[in-house]
């Protein structure tokens, strides 16, 4: 699922029941102004001296040049752009397909929800007195459910995502150690970090490809499935799901 279709998910159960109340804003005053005639303020003493004893300074002894030494070898500098390995991900690219089917089936149940309770609203207001503050009640305990359920499902989505991305990102580092060794790298830095650098230091497609063959999916919890409850449970998978690298059946 993209950040865009999270925010989206979020914004839709933040605006499903909305409290509204009155509050007052205290601020601070404001200082009355000068009255036009007054005296003008005394100039600003200087500050005065704090109040600690003065500390001994013996001066810092001077010391003779060092001899040369070995120059360090040019670095070797490689770059990798990870949210470009991220959307060459075919894992994170199958995560996106599933969530986006969860979070749909999400968004129908709380528009589904939404209709009933603004037909029980009505009726609510066309009943009489007594009838109508028994079902006032009732409307207002079934909102605070609803909000427990889908604040809930709406967090299980988030954590299911953030399973998925956890392991690709830990996978990322490894591999793009691995191919700094490979290629003899000795400073690596994120694209992000730099002004300018040409294509033949830039590591992302190997870096994606290499990450494709070993870890062409994730482990991700079932729809129905809680990830705190799969974690206090002990059963929570401790690595992800991932292929053998073909170079390690060769060596």
């Amino acid at each position: 699922m993209t950040d865009m279709s999270r925010i989206s998910c979020r914004r839709l159960l933040a605006g499903f029941f909305v409290v509204t109340g009155m509050g007052a804003v205290m601020t601070p005053a404001v200082a009355a102004a000068p009255a036009a005639h007054a005296a003008p303020a005394p100039a600003a003493e200087p500050a005065a001296a704090p109040g600690q004893p003065l500390l001994p300074a013996p001066p810092v002894p001077d010391f003779a040049a060092l001899p040369p030494g070995a120059k360090p070898p040019a670095p070797v500098v490689g770059v990798f752009d990870t949210d470009a390995i991220m959307r060459q991900s075919v894992a994170i690219q199958e995560v996106e397909k599933e969530m986006g089917t969860r979070r749909d089936a999400l968004i129908r149940d709380v528009r589904a929800e939404e209709t009933q309770i603004q037909a029980l609203r009505q009726q609510m207001m066309n009943a009489a007195r007594p009838e109508a503050e028994a079902r006032q009640r009732s409307l207002q305990q079934r909102v605070a459910a609803d909000q427990r359920t889908f604040g809930n499902r709406n967090r299980i989505l988030e954590e299911d995502i953030q399973i998925a991305l956890n392991q690709v990102q830990r996978e990322i580092g490894q591999i793009v150690t691995s191919v700094a060794k490979a290629r003899g790298l000795t400073l690596v830095v994120q694209s992000g970090l730099t002004v300018l650098h040409g294509p033949q230091v830039d590591i992302s497609d190997q870096v994606a490809s290499r990450l494709n063959t070993i870890l062409p999916h994730v482990y991700l919890p079932a729809a129905n499935e809680d990830p705190e409850v799969i974690a206090k449970s002990g059963k929570f998978p401790t690595a992800p799901v991932q292929m053998t690298d073909p170079a390690q059946q060769q060596g």
